[in-house]
């Protein structure tokens, strides 16, 4: 599963989306404690209900053929049992819930500590992220008095529900054993199959606790999985109306003047951008608008403006990771093995539409995007070898696993 859901976080920028856009909190956390919990509960649960059926039916019959109406008795002592159990553990699921989120938030706040430990103590707000900090955890602490206290009701109940058992069965079959219509072992012997059964037909009222922190990282996961599903069907954050990225195979094709001379060459062109219109994903705001310009092989274009003018967000739409607006880019790429490049005057574009993805978690089936270098704003070490920094994102998984087989070397 986890494989499963990293494949669906990492595939079609989806993890760019949900950071970008704040769209769930900690991702992370749901990969890998809300895996790991879901996993482990879902195992004990299924062990646990097939052990009570074996039970259930072993016992049955045994404290059917006793008394009949100490079976009844029964159904109605845990119906009972399960809605008052229900009733005082309501609001588990949802303090569940918000525990596993404060916490989350509460880590996170100490990770980007450790992270940005050198720029907070050149800035001297060690007070600062004390006092955020504390918040976050002043809350996750308020959280968990609510839900100790809701687990505390709830556990007095449990235990009162569990002692009552060995009294109900033999105040039912009490009056049968002083009419000597039964011996005193058969109210051993029914107290013991009330007890087992009473046991499998209560499981929500003993693991309640555990059935409400187990739907809480349920609701995580399905919240998580409907993201990624939305993702992977174009409908997370996508804009009615959006830019068209593509990427065009280009092939040179040398065409001769009519005195039978070779015409003189022109720079190659490398990108168009046709009626640029760019805004933010989430206020919707224009930051440029019918921009078209083309860049030819040798030109050097330098973009200038004030801060928050859109000089990043240009870039950002032609990466693809920015698609709300309208217009069209398109990137000329040369397909492996062209002897040449071709000019503008002789390109015989074939498009490749950037959003085409296959079948399978959604991947891309274009790969001309890697023809096109960005470099971000923020730099980023990878964690792996020396040799899979300078080759990242290009690396494959063969050049990885020679590089391990490799026993020296500077890489």
């Amino acid at each position: 599963m986890t494989s499963y859901f990293m494949q669906r976080y990492l595939t079609d920028r989806t993890f760019y989306k949900i950071q970008s856009q704040s769209i769930i909190d900690n991702p992370d956390q749901r990969i890998v404690d809300d895996l790991s919990s879901f996993t482990s509960t879902a195992l004990s649960f299924s062990l646990t209900l097939f052990n009570a059926a074996v039970d259930l039916i072993s016992f049955s019959n045994i404290l059917y053929t006793i008394y009949p109406p100490l079976f009844v008795v029964l159904l109605l002592y845990s119906i009972g049992g399960t809605v008052i159990s229900i009733f005082l553990g309501k609001g588990l699921v949802t303090l569940n819930f918000l525990q596993e989120k404060k916490e989350a938030d509460f880590r996170y706040g100490l990770v980007r500590v450790r992270e940005n430990a050198e720029s907070i103590a050149f800035y001297g707000g060690e007070d600062n992220e004390l006092q955020l900090l504390l918040q976050r955890f002043t809350s996750a602490f308020e959280n968990l008095t609510q839900l100790l206290i809701s687990s505390r009701n709830l556990e007095f109940f449990t235990n009162g529900y569990r002692y009552l058992i060995q009294i109900v069965p033999a105040a039912v079959v009490a009056p049968m054993y002083f009419s000597g219509k039964i011996e005193f072992g058969v109210i051993n012997q029914s107290v013991s199959a009330f007890s087992h059964i009473l046991g499998d037909v209560s499981l929500v009222v003993y693991q309640f606790q555990a059935i409400s922190a187990f739907s809480a990282v349920i609701d995580r996961l399905g919240e998580f999985d409907d993201i990624l599903d939305s993702s992977r069907s174009k409908s997370l954050s996508d804009p009615m109306e959006y830019i068209n990225l593509t990427y065009s195979h280009v092939k040179g094709s040398q065409v001769l003047d009519s005195n039978g001379s070779t015409p003189p060459t022109t720079s190659p062109r490398l990108l168009d951008v046709e009626s640029l219109t760019l805004k933010t994903p989430k206020s919707n705001s224009t930051l440029v608008r019918d921009l078209s310009f083309a860049i030819d092989e040798k030109d050097n274009l330098l973009v200038v403006g004030p801060s928050g003018s859109g000089k990043t967000s240009l870039l950002r739409a032609l990466a693809g990771l920015w698609n709300t607006g309208k217009g069209k880019i398109t990137f000329y790429v040369e397909k492996a093995g062209d002897a040449q490049s071709p000019t503008s005057s002789e390109m015989a574009p074939v498009e490749e539409n950037s959003a085409n993805v296959n079948e399978e978690f959604g991947r891309p089936i274009n790969s001309n995007s890697k023809s096109v270098f960005f470099l971000p704003q923020r730099p980023y070490m990878v964690l792996g070898s020396l040799r899979q920094q300078l080759l990242y994102p290009t690396w494959t998984e063969e050049v990885v696993v020679s590089d391990t087989t490799k026993p020296g070397g500077i890489f």
